[in-house]
């Protein structure tokens, strides 16, 4: 079966932080095509310690493709300690007070309401991630890898019914290039057979000038081993598109590469009409698979 690298999933799902208390966890993750895994990770500051496991999930499961990951929670204070004061922020303001008023000779006094508009006075401080937690987060990511594989497998589904219609119509061209050829060599022995015998070539062995004269202008145009060579490829390719392994566009792309070399050698070595136009076709096929085969994980 083939995979795209293209594919989209989205999911909220409730997360236990403690016995008591749930928040709600969104995962988005969007995959788009690469050569490689690549990822963009943006996480809510408290799950950025996570990030290097995510993406070591992330390409174990999905192989190829940019990953762009999204995870937030509903409420980040659930992973902070509770509210103190900041004693030494307090004092340190308190001290600089009295010094002011002594030095200026200032009146008044500072109360709770003064406090309370400090800058920084009360910390919370961000807690780690326990065990736990950890856990359902990685399941549930784990959980949306898959449902996403699922949708690139859909779609990837749909590029093999494409990519059986075009080989399908490669196959249909190089049998009439190999039809067209047939009659194009039997026309270029008779063609040479006549002007031989106009020819006069006495005192010389004419078999076998005949012979060398014949093989070498007819083996120019001799695209014999290039259209097996071709349907070679194709069925290459075609037994590919059906192999169970999880990685094959790179070596689709390779062979899409021998079949445009191999076409293009066809049209080089044998120029005429017919054969030129069943070749323009294939080569259009052989441009759109490989449109195509660069979004194949």
């Amino acid at each position: 079966m083939l995979s795209s690298m293209t594919g989209f999933v989205s999911r909220t799902l409730n997360l236990s932080v403690s016995p008591s208390e749930t928040v709600q966890l969104t995962i988005a993750i969007k995959t788009l095509n690469s050569r490689f895994f690549e990822s963009t990770c943006r996480l809510t500051p408290v799950l950025s310690s996570l990030e290097t496991d995510l993406i070591k999930r992330g390409k174990e499961i999905l192989s190829r493709g940019h990953m762009y990951l999204t995870m937030n929670v509903s409420n980040p204070n659930c992973f902070k300690s509770d509210v103190t004061l900041s004693l030494s922020t307090v004092k340190g303001y308190l001290d600089s007070l009295t010094k002011a008023q002594k030095v200026f000779g200032l009146s008044g006094s500072v109360n709770v309401s003064d406090i309370l508009h400090i800058p920084n006075v009360f910390i919370s401080e961000e807690l780690p991630v326990n065990d736990a937690v950890r856990k359902q987060i990685m399941d549930d990511f784990t959980q949306a890898l898959h449902a996403l594989n699922k949708t690139r497998a859909a779609e990837g589904a749909s590029l093999l019914i494409d990519f059986k219609k075009r080989t399908a119509i490669m196959a249909e061209h190089i049998t009439a290039i190999e039809k067209a050829f047939e009659i194009v060599h039997q026309q270029a022995k008779k063609d040479l057979e006549t002007k031989l015998t106009t020819v006069n070539q006495s005192g010389v062995d004419h078999t076998a000038i005949q012979g060398l004269m014949l093989y070498s202008e007819l083996d120019k145009i001799d695209i014999h081993e290039e259209i097996v060579r071709f349907n070679t490829h194709l069925k290459s390719f075609a037994t590919l598109l059906e192999a169970k392994q999880d990685e094959k566009g790179r070596q689709l792309d390779f062979i899409l590469q021998e079949l445009a070399r191999e076409i293009n050698t066809i049209v080089s070595k044998c120029p005429h009409s017919p054969i030129s136009t069943f070749a323009i076709t294939i080569k259009v096929e052989i441009e759109k698979c490989r449109e195509q085969v660069q979004n194949i994980v």
